[in-house]
This record gives C-alpha cells, sequence and structure tokens, in this order.
C-alpha cells in the first residue's frame, strides 16, 4: 500500500463522526462585538501608511504597533483612540493626509488545549479618526479610556509627557476571520449587520463561560472525507471547497 494512501487511512480515522456547524454571518457578527469588548483586553495593532513623500526608509508601505483602544461610548461600534502625533502611526493619519486608519484585534485569551492561535478569532476594522471636541465629551471619552486601562492615568491629560487628543475611530469597514473556514466565517461584515449585533452581545462572564473553542481543520468532520482525500490522489469533492469557501 502507497504511503500516501495509508496517511489518509490514519487521519480519516481521527475525523469526527458528526459534522460541526458552521459559523453563520450573523452568528460571526455578534462574536466581532464580543472580541472587541471582552476578549483582547482593549489592545490591537493600529495601522497607517506612511506618505509616498515621507521622509522614512518606508514610503507609502503600511506600518503598525500596538495600541490600546477602548468603546466610544454610545457609539455602537466606535473605537476611543488616544492619539499622539508624535507617533507615525497617528501622523499618518493627521492632515495634511488622509484620516484613515485601520486596526486589527485578536482573540488574546487563554491557550487551553488545542487552542491554537491559528484558529482563534481576529478582525480588522476599517475606519476614519475624529478629534474629540468639547468639554463634556472630552470628560466622557477619559473616563471611558480610564475604565479599560487604568494605568494609562500617566499618560493622559495635560500631565502626560507629549501632546495627545481623545480620537474617535468611527468604524467603516469590517472584515472578520473567526478561525479556519470549514468552521468559522472568513470575510466581509456588513457595517450595519456590525453594529447592530452589539443588541445581541451577552454578558462579560456569559462570553469568557462559553466562547467558540478554536477548532482545526477537519473538526468539522468534512476535511477526512474531502481535503483529506488529496492524500489518497482523490480529487476533494465539491462540498469540501465549498465549505472551505471565502467571503470576498
Amino acid at each position: 500500500m502507497r504511503w500516501s494512501a495509508l496517511c489518509f487511512l490514519a487521519l480519516a480515522a481521527l475525523a469526527p463522526a458528526a459534522a460541526v456547524a458552521r459559523e453563520t454571518l450573523d452568528e460571526a457578527a455578534v462574536h466581532v462585538r464580543e472580541l472587541i469588548a471582552y476578549r483582547a483586553y482593549n489592545t490591537g495593532t493600529l495601522m497607517s501608511v506612511f506618505p509616498d513623500d515621507a521622509p522614512v526608509p518606508v514610503p507609502g508601505l503600511p506600518f503598525g504597533l500596538q495600541e490600546y483602544y477602548a468603546h466610544y461610548p454610545d457609539s455602537n461600534g466606535d473605537l476611543l483612540l488616544l492619539a499622539m502625533p508624535i507617533a507615525a502611526i497617528y501622523r499618518n493619519a493627521l492632515p495634511p493626509n488622509k484620516p484613515n486608519l485601520t486596526i486589527t484585534i485578536n482573540d488574546l485569551y487563554g491557550f487551553g488545549d488545542g487552542n491554537l492561535a491559528a484558529g482563534r478569532m481576529r478582525v480588522a476594522l476599517y475606519g476614519t479618526i475624529e478629534r474629540v471636541e468639547g468639554d463634556d465629551e472630552i470628560a466622557k471619552c477619559k473616563a471611558a479610556y480610564l475604565e479599560a486601562h487604568p494605568d494609562a492615568r500617566g499618560w493622559a491629560g495635560p500631565q502626560g509627557p507629549h501632546a495627545a487628543f481623545w480620537a474617535r475611530l468611527r468604524i467603516e469597514k469590517v472584515y472578520a476571520f473567526n478561525g479556519f473556514g470549514d468552521v468559522a466565517y472568513i470575510g466581509w461584515v456588513p457595517l450595519d449587520l456590525y453594529r447592530a449585533s452589539g443588541a445581541k452581545m451577552r454578558s462579560e462572564k456569559a462570553v469568557h463561560s462559553d466562547w467558540p473553542v478554536p477548532r482545526q481543520p477537519g473538526d468539522s468532520g468534512l476535511l477526512g472525507s474531502a481535503a483529506l482525500a488529496g492524500y489518497a490522489g482523490e480529487e476533494v469533492s465539491v462540498e469540501g471547497k465549498q465549505r472551505f469557501r471565502v467571503q470576498w
């Protein structure tokens, strides 16, 4: 018996008998909101693009670093940032440049058995940055930010080491990558659905006690009969290919 056939038989034996239901778009949108609110410690990777004429070694290329965020009060999905123009990420999105920013947010909670990073949820949020105006709005934003990040008291305000201002990241596009495509949704989330899903979020306690465990390819029950068929020189079924589709 050929080695490829042996591999196929061994791997197929490990596949579960029952197929796992694939995450729907509606479920994915709620999971995205819950991920942002409860499972990332209000920390993401903020990214901008260096202008083509920027005096840096990489003009025209994207640049990203870790950044804190908080939920923008009463916004239903927008994010609050403490913008420091001394940072290149913010300078790239301030006049005369376009106010565009992207933030990626990953599920950062513990790594249990089989809970591998490759299968964990993550999301990319595209938006525009707006300076917060008005004493009352600024006070409300400061309170919300410090509730999420008490350690930021040393640099959030006039006493901080650098000039800064409160900024709203107004979300305009959402791309979810909720795990492997045979069990999780991968693709764009309509903005109206993203915002509406805020009303369907569970409590923080409920989210942590019942969160979809990241799965490996094959846990759906279809990989053993479809994708793994390639090990035996067989054609992957239409069902298997469709299961791994990406919603561009």
